[in-house]
């Protein structure tokens, strides 16, 4: 698949983050804030984030600019985690969080069996994949061979490319593998590297903004095994078996914000840019769009997940060596708490 975007989308998402910046200004307080007189009758919660704020996390911040937490007797922090983010849920110093599949699965699976659950997923099919600057003609797995790939070194991406390249015939050992030490896919492409593991709603989507065409294979199109759920909300099976009520309060809460993050971007954007000004407004905007465009592809309830994805996954997973010890997939997540449409 080719993608690339015109300068006159620039010029519209541009005009329109301007928009979004002079909103955040009119912007009420959110309704926790209003009354300081029931600040106590909130339960403080911690909410580890997977990286730093982006638009996989807007529908959290909307729900806390617009009160919805506050609404369920909650006041949630979010916290950038530095990539410990399971180990916070899982020893409870956060309540909940946002992770992947493969985390999860990888987390139960541990020799520290570590007790992490998935409660909710925020798309229903995985949009990373392979990408690549259309001058290398990548268009393949088994293009990949002879081309240097820039990563993070894990064996999750590696095992990826092994098995994506074994599908059509390929030759692994003919790809030369790096760790990225640019700060972005664009600078790694430029300095580097011929390809790399993006997500589109975010990589991707920069690329359009940057006039910058691309390549892109999608995982789920090679082999539908790894069309697994990424992100998901995390909690802990502690937290499940003392307090069932709290997760479903925090499901209920969240769910109002990425269902009115869906039906407005400008107002999901305007919400992080306030916990976040440092962010880039255009750019926030246009993942923001193609998310909700995502999103609105599956008739799936929010936060949906079928066991045969989860099944499937773990499968390729235990095939791929990625998993350390016996695992239980049916534990590693639940649909239980989600609120009824």
């Amino acid at each position: 698949m080719f993608f690339s975007k015109n300068n006159e989308k620039r010029k519209t998402a541009g005009l329109r983050a301007l928009l979004v910046i002079l909103v955040l200004l009119l912007l009420p307080l959110p309704a926790c804030a209003q009354n300081a007189d029931t600040d106590d009758e909130l339960r403080e919660l911690v909410f580890a984030l997977d990286w730093t704020p982006n638009t996989n996390h807007s529908g959290l911040y909307l729900a806390q600019e617009r009160g919805y937490y506050a609404e369920e007797g909650l006041d949630i922090s979010f916290r950038e985690s530095d990539m410990n983010f399971i180990e916070m849920v899982a020893n409870g110093t956060a309540a909940f969080g946002i992770a992947s599949q493969e985390q999860v699965l990888q987390a139960r699976a541990s020799a520290a069996e570590i007790p992490v659950v998935a409660i909710a997923a925020l798309l229903q099919h995985n949009t990373s994949g392979f990408a690549s600057p259309v001058n290398r003609g990548i268009e393949t797995p088994a293009d990949f061979e002879g081309n240097t790939y820039s990563g993070w070194g894990t064996e999750l991406e590696l095992a990826f490319i092994r098995s994506l390249m074994e599908k059509s015939n390929a030759d692994y050992d003919k790809v030369e593998i790096v760790n990225q030490s640019a700060s972005n896919f664009i600078a790694s492409m430029e300095t580097e590297a011929d390809f790399a593991w993006i997500y589109y709603g975010w990589d991707g989507v920069n690329c359009e903004l940057q006039d910058y065409p691309i390549n892109f294979i999608l995982l789920g199109d090679i082999d539908e095994r790894l069309d697994f759920y990424s992100p998901v909300l995390i909690t802990s099976d502690e937290l499940i078996k003392t307090e069932p009520e709290l997760v479903a309060k925090f499901l209920r809460a969240t769910r109002r914000g990425y269902l009115d993050a869906m039906a407005d971007a400008d107002a999901a954007v305007a919400a992080l840019l306030k916990a976040a000004p440092e962010l880039d407004p255009a750019l926030l905007l246009a993942s923001q769009e193609w998310l909700n465009q995502e999103s609105e592809k599956t008739a799936e309830p929010w936060g949906s997940m079928l066991a045969e994805r989860w099944e499937n996954f773990a499968l390729w997973m235990r095939d791929n060596q990625l998993l350390e010890g016996d695992l239980d997939v049916n534990s590693a997540y639940t649909t239980e708490f989600l609120p009824e449409e």
